[in-house]
C-alpha cells in the first residue's frame, strides 16, 4: 500500500465507526445508500445462496440487505475494527446471517475463487484501486460478478476532511478509468450507468442530521457531544456541503455503477 493509500484508508477506518458519523450520515455511508446496492444486486442477478464478499463494509447495511432481501450467503469485511464490531451488532440485532472480518481489501483473508459476486461500494477510491482490483479478481470464481459503485472526479478537486472521505472523494476516478481498471484487471464489463442522484440524495440526508443535532446541542445547552462541537462544526460542514452541490451540479463530481464478470482463468 502506497503512503497516500494507506492514509486515505486510515482516515476513513477512524470516521466508519465513531457514533457521530453514523448518526450524521446514516449506516449506509456511500452515495445512492441501500437504494444504489439493491440496484446493483438486482441487475447482477445472483442466485439466492450465492456467496459473496463485501469488501469495505463500514457497518454492514449492504451486508444485511444481501443477506436479507437477496438470500445471499455473505462474508463482509472492514478495515476498521471499530466497524466490524458495531456491523456484527446491527446484524445481530436484525436477525441477518453475516460472516464479519476486521481486514483490508489489499489483503484478503480468503481462498482464491471463494467467491460467486464482490460488493465494492465507494472502497476503491480509498486505497491503492489497481492492487485491490487485483486482489478481488483473486477472491472471485471465474464467471462471479464484481459489483462496483464509486465516485468520479473530472479533475483533482484536492478536497479534504470528513465529508470529503464519506463522499469518496479524495481518491476519485477519473470519468471511464473504472471501466478500464476494471477491465484490465481480469473482468469483463458487463453493464455501467450513472449514479450522480445519489450524491445529492447523500448530502440532502448529512445536512438534514447535522441541523436536527446543532439544534438539539443547543436546546441542551451541551455544545459539545461525543467530543465534537456542532455549533462551529455546523458551520464548516454547511460549507463543505454546498461547495460539493456546486460539484455535483457542474459535473466535476459523479458516482459510476459498473456491473463485470470475472473471466475465466488462462
Amino acid at each position: 500500500m502506497t503512503g497516500a493509500s494507506s492514509t486515505v484508508e486510515a482516515c476513513c477506518a477512524s470516521l466508519y465507526g465513531h457514533p457521530i458519523v453514523e448518526l450524521i450520515a446514516g449506516q449506509s455511508y456511500h452515495p445512492g445508500g441501500l437504494g444504489s446496492t439493491r440496484r446493483l444486486l438486482d441487475a447482477a442477478g445472483l442466485s439466492a445462496g450465492t456467496r459473496i464478499l463485501d469488501a469495505g463494509c463500514g457497518l454492514g447495511a449492504s451486508a444485511r440487505l444481501a443477506a436479507l432481501e437477496f438470500g445471499l450467503a455473505v462474508d463482509a469485511c472492514d478495515v476498521s475494527g471499530v466497524a466490524v464490531r458495531r456491523a456484527k451488532e446491527l446484524a445481530d440485532a436484525g436477525g441477518a446471517t453475516v460472516h464479519f472480518v476486521e481486514a483490508s481489501v489489499l489483503q484478503l483473508p480468503f481462498r482464491d475463487g471463494r467467491f460467486g459476486g464482490v460488493l465494492a461500494e465507494c472502497v476503491l477510491s480509498t486505497t491503492s484501486k489497481r492492487a485491490a482490483l487485483a486482489e478481488l479478481r483473486r477472491v472471485t470464481a471465474p464467471g462471479g460478478a464484481l459489483l462496483v459503485t464509486d465516485v468520479t472526479a473530472s479533475d483533482d478537486l484536492g478536497a479534504s476532511g470528513p465529508l470529503a472521505e464519506v463522499l469518496c472523494v479524495t481518491g476519485a476516478w477519473r470519468p471511464g478509468e473504472v471501466e478500464d481498471l476494471v477491465a484490465s484487471s481480469g473482468f469483463e464489463i458487463v453493464r455501467a450507468w450513472d449514479e450522480t442522484a445519489g450524491i445529492t440524495a447523500l448530502l440532502d440526508r448529512v445536512e438534514a442530521r447535522i441541523g436536527l443535532l446543532t439544534t438539539l446541542s443547543r436546546d441542551l445547552a451541551a455544545g459539545r457531544i461525543w467530543g465534537l462541537a456542532f455549533n462551529t462544526d455546523s458551520r464548516r460542514a454547511g460549507a463543505a456541503l454546498r461547495d460539493a452541490r456546486q460539484l455535483v451540479a457542474s459535473g466535476r463530481i459523479g458516482y459510476r455503477a459498473v456491473i463485470a464478470r470475472a473471466a475465466p482463468a488462462g
